[in-house]
């Protein structure tokens, strides 16, 4: 995926050595940058052309014979033409074949942006207003998708997701390849915001079905370059320079027009951006060419994709075809636009390169061959809420929710209705000479205006007034709002638990299984915002290896902190270009939703588990703190370092502590070694010997000592038993004598 380095330009070289040698000699640094190149032939219309036939002239279908096409615009009228209406054709059929669906997304806006009394007419295939201007008060709208849908976006966007380049190799090329890579696209998440990004591009998606991020290089985009000196390793200074840049749009569904045959993304083999451009930039764009553009469009406020399919709103109704006078009375008065289409065809047997055509009302503005090099996906990034069968558009959150939408509007409605229509009543007897005014009689002969009773006379004999009140609005209406808002909620995949806002008692576990749920119904566009992801920077690292002139100035992150860890920095691209070899993936679940209480909880046990390192060492703390992004992370940061810096002073002075002990030691060990006296080794061994030997001499008296005395004791024991064992035997002979005498007796 390498690209070579242009090379310098000769007549530049030949002007610069001449001033280097002069600047050299006066003693100052000479700024150039790093190299240079003419402009880069990436925006619309840039690429130069030379070819201006056609082979073979009457065949622009696909699959006939393998050639390059190219067309000069205004050099063949005839063949401008016949370029025009091909694309002009293969837009009338994209639109065609998807017209049911634009009617939808047309009226899922609708909806969303709370203008929601509209039905479809089903013959004309356009909006029809419901509203009687005679009776405002009938038609409440309580907007509940766009908080609703504005919820959906909130929590798929909660965590961003993480797609990173990685090496296909350990070498030292791949490996540094992957690091650009990887600057590159961290730049461009900061230079595109793209956590708003994400944002406009899910609620888009939800609303209609399908959002695209279009990605293109604009050679008229000016950039900050560094000036390096003649070594071109020392920074002297920056420019503005006009040197390209990338641009990314978000564009809603009604833009883009794909083949009708393609079933999915893959089947895709041509599309179409439509868009209405003023005059003006017909000519910036195009130059004198874009001067015969002729305008069959209106721009403003009033001409959104739902006015054009309002009936008498401006709009007739038909999308992009042009409304015409018969309808809208001086509609031709207020044109001030046109609509351009590009035309994008992926390489097929036919044009091995692509086919890119720019056209508009039957002015041919560019043709030739696919711009970019990477040409296995067009540069349109999709972003779908569900899929939908039979078609690469998908499936809209918001038509799901009109219905129930136009339901719940209808209840509150009624409920206004009735609220309205019903009054109190006052039952007064005849002949009693009271009036229902008597109630709001100001004035019974006293001028006070602050008390709080006042008289109702009637006359003797008949019964007082009394007052009826209505019957109120119907006790069902309310518990059919909430089963409506129920329902909404349930198919938007969004309830109270998700929300934050469980009932009081509600167990964990069960508002857990509940979190879980809601999830899993978002598992499709989850798995998409991810997807997505790693195909935006792929598009981004391959338009800045092919167009990228210099090294240009960007941000380099070293984590995700708002402000914290941004550092301008030259973003290099030598290794890519060079041939390193890498790969863009994606973390599957990274998107998942994981509140900033979980994660610092998540984080804050790893660190005490040790899986960071140290948990006192102030390096494994910075982790933590980038890793969990609290807020006042900078103040953090720095105390942390200023830590750090104490930390390994500290460490450095016990380091020459030591080093000082350990020389003085030694110090002294020498100097014993050479104050000791010489000692003869065989007489130190032979006094040994003897040393040893008296020792086991000792040992051995010692042992026969113990032995004696241990016998000495054995025999004294043996003859204390013995007398022992006499005196016994005498006792009992004294005690059988005095036996005997005493039976003599």
């Amino acid at each position: 995926m390498g690209m070579s380095m242009p090379p310098l330009d000769p007549n530049v070289i030949r002007r610069m050595i001449p001033m280097a040698m002069r600047n050299r000699g006066m003693g100052t640094n000479v700024r150039v940058s790093a190299f240079s190149k003419p402009e880069a032939p990436a925006a619309v219309g840039t690429r130069p052309l030379t070819n201006n036939g056609i082979d073979p002239k009457d065949n622009l279908a696909l699959d006939v014979e393998t050639k390059d096409w190219k067309v000069v615009p205004g050099d063949q009228p005839e063949e401008d033409r016949k370029v025009v209406d091909f694309v002009k054709t293969q837009f009338d059929t994209a639109y065609r074949s998807r017209s049911e669906m634009e009617i939808e997304w047309a009226m899922a806006s609708a909806f969303f942006e709370g203008r929601q009394w509209f039905r479809i007419n089903t013959n004309s295939r356009n909006l029809v207003n419901l509203q009687n201007p005679n009776e405002p008060n009938r038609y409440m709208t309580v907007n509940k998708i766009r908080p609703l849908i504005d919820g959906v976006v909130g929590k798929l966007t909660q965590c961003a997701p993480d797609a990173s380049a990685v090496a296909l190799s350990s070498n030292d090329q791949d490996r540094q390849a992957a690091d650009e890579a990887n600057y590159l696209v961290h730049h461009y998440n900061r230079k595109f915001c793209r956590e708003t990004q994400l944002k406009e591009r899910v609620r888009w998606a939800c609303v209609t079905g399908t959002s695209y991020l279009k990605i293109f290089w604009d050679a008229k985009r000016e950039q900050i370059v560094p000036q390096f000196d003649a070594t071109g390793q020392n920074i002297l200074g920056h420019q503005q320079m006009k040197v390209g840049d990338i641009v990314e749009q978000i564009l809603p569904c009604f833009d883009v027009y794909v083949d009708p045959s393609a079933k999915r993304d893959d089947d895709i083999r041509w599309m179409i951006h439509a868009m209405i451009k003023p005059l003006s930039w017909f000519v910036d764009s195009y130059g004198d060419i874009g001067k015969l553009v002729k305008p069959d469009a209106v721009m403003g406020h009033n001409s959104g994709y739902i006015d054009s399919y309002l009936e008498g709103a401006n709009g007739s109704g038909r999308g992009w075809v042009p409304p015409s006078t018969a309808r809208i009375n001086n509609y031709d008065t207020r044109k001030l636009s046109a609509v351009v289409y590009e035309y994008w065809e992926k390489p097929s047997a036919l044009y091995p390169k692509g086919r890119y055509i720019v056209s508009s009302n039957g002015v041919l503005l560019y043709a030739g061959v696919w711009p970019y090099e990477k040409r296995d996906s067009f540069p349109f990034i999709p972003l779908r809420w569900q899929p939908r069968s039979g078609t690469p558009y998908g499936y809209s959150l918001g038509f799901d929710l009109t219905s129930l939408q136009s339901t719940y509007n209808r209840i509150y409605s009624r409920l206004l209705e009735q609220f309205e229509s019903q009054k109190d009543y006052i039952m007064v007897e005849r002949l009693s000479n009271i009036g229902a005014d008597a109630y709001d009689n100001q004035s019974d002969d006293i001028e006070d205006k602050n008390r709080i009773y006042r008289k109702v006379y009637y006359n003797r004999g008949s019964n007082p007034p009394s007052i009826q009140r209505a019957p109120g609005i119907g006790g069902d209406l309310f518990p059919l709002l909430q089963m409506v808002e129920k329902d909404m909620m349930d198919i938007a995949g969004l309830h109270d638990v998700s929300q934050g806002m469980a009932q009081a008692g509600t167990p964990a576990e069960s508002v857990r299984l509940l979190q879980k749920a809601d999830n899993t119904q978002h598992s499709y566009i989850r798995a998409d915002i991810e997807i997505s992801t790693a195909k935006i920077k792929e598009w981004e690292v391959a338009l800045v290896n092919q167009f990228a002139i210099v090294p240009f100035i960007g941000n380099v992150e070293g984590g995700e902190l708002p402000a914290d860890k941004i550092e301008q920095g030259v973003m290099r691209f030598d290794a890519i270009r060079n041939g390193g070899q890498f790969r863009i993936v994606y973390v599957p679940g990274s998107s998942l939703d994981e509140g900033p209480d979980a994660r610092l909880q998540k984080y804050a046990l790893l660190r005490q588990m040790g899986v960071f390192g140290d948990p006192s060492d102030p390096a494994t703390n910075k982790l933590f703190v980038e890793m969990v992004n609290m807020p006042e992370a900078s103040k953090i940061l720095r105390h942390l370092e200023e830590q750090n810096a104490k930390l390994a002073q500290a460490q450095q002075m016990q380091q020459q502590m030591a080093e000082q002990q350990m020389a003085m030691q030694q110090q002294q060990v020498a100097a014993a070694q050479q104050q000791a006296p010489q000692v003869n080794l065989e007489v130190e061994q032979a006094k040994a010997q003897i040393e040893i030997q008296k020792k086991v001499a000792e040992i051995k008296a010692k042992l026969e000592a113990d032995i004696a005395l241990e016998t000495a004791k054995a025999g004294i024991a043996s003859n204390a038993r013995d007398e022992e064992m006499a005196a016994q035997s005498q006792q009992q002979f004294m005690s059988g004598m005095e036996q005997e005498n005493r039976s003599t007796m």
